[in-house]
């Protein structure tokens, strides 16, 4: 065999993502039309299932700049209009792996979810959670509580499903309306599978009450995986038990609302309690 230049995936990815940015191209279409040019085997007539695919890898990075995580996640967008989401992300402090498989609407509101957890190496929980209109369902297996069903009557919709991978954290964004005049805006109804920081309880459903969430503004950022228009949102969070103020502010693409970067604040175990999330792949 010829020997050929090997792509490395992060520089075809960041080049793909300024080319995008400077012809005014979503990164979607970017990404189709680089890898048509690449030889690869033609399509047949058949349409495909799937109206696009996107994937990525976060890094999680303590104050001291050493790398404390990691996330691979992808995203599919179907002809029905549905949205569904896989993460795999691992905390090596907290020693938390977590899978989550998450399907919404066009909005981002939650339909179904499957995630499984491990702490320490070991199990941990389960679960398969159903939402509608009317009714939040998870059935749950938990290796320090057992068998567990939930079933809740709503009042109104899920607008949000907190699940804690930082893909999925991107998409609260989708709450804030741009018609709208108000730079902080709230939304109520939300749940989450876990109320702990790292998500490393349950799963199991509780309501997460009244959310909030400013915009900062549109900001171009340069990460690993490249540069891309974002929209800077801050996410309005309670403090700790011990009374320390937390914060967390998100950089996304629109209108995907495609994680690129985060930072928090008051957050993490370590000596600052910050830390940084980049987009790497």
């Amino acid at each position: 065999m010829k020997n050929e230049p090997r792509i490395s995936r992060r520089s075809l990815l960041a080049t793909t993502g300024v080319a995008a940015l400077a012809a005014g191209v979503p990164l979607g279409a970017a990404a189709a039309s680089r890898t048509s040019e690449m030889k690869v085997a033609k399509r047949s007539g058949a349409r495909p299932p799937t109206l696009r695919n996107t994937r990525g890898k976060i890094l999680y990075i303590n104050d001291d700049g050493t790398e404390r995580g990691r996330e691979w996640f992808s995203v599919t967008w179907r002809r029905d209009g549905q949205v569904t989401l896989r993460a795999y992300c691992e905390i090596d402090d907290g020693e938390v792996e977590r899978d989550v498989v998450q399907t919404m609407t066009s909005e981002f509101e939650p339909l179904d979810c499957f995630m499984r957890l491990h702490r320490r190496g070991q199990f941990l929980g389960t679960g398969l959670i159903r939402i509608t209109d009317t009714e939040a369902e998870c059935e749950a297996f938990n290796a320090e509580i057992g068998r567990i069903r939930q079933v809740i009557k709503l009042d109104m919709p899920v607008p949000t499903l907190v699940t804690h991978p930082l893909s999925t954290d991107s998409l609260l964004a989708r709450r804030f309306d741009h018609s709208k005049s108000e730079r902080v805006q709230y939304w109520e109804g939300g749940y989450t599978t876990s109320p702990l920081l790292d998500g490393a309880s349950g799963p199991l459903l509780s309501a997460n009450g009244r959310r909030a969430i400013e915009y900062v503004g549109p900001e171009r950022v340069t990460v690993p995986a490249g540069t891309f228009d974002t929209h800077h949102y801050r996410i309005l969070m309670r403090p700790r038990p011990d009374g320390t103020p937390t914060g967390y502010e998100i950089w996304a693409t629109h209108p995907d609302y495609v994680f690129v970067r985060g930072t928090v604040s008051g957050y993490l175990n370590n000596k600052s309690g910050a830390g940084t999330y980049e987009l790497v792949e």
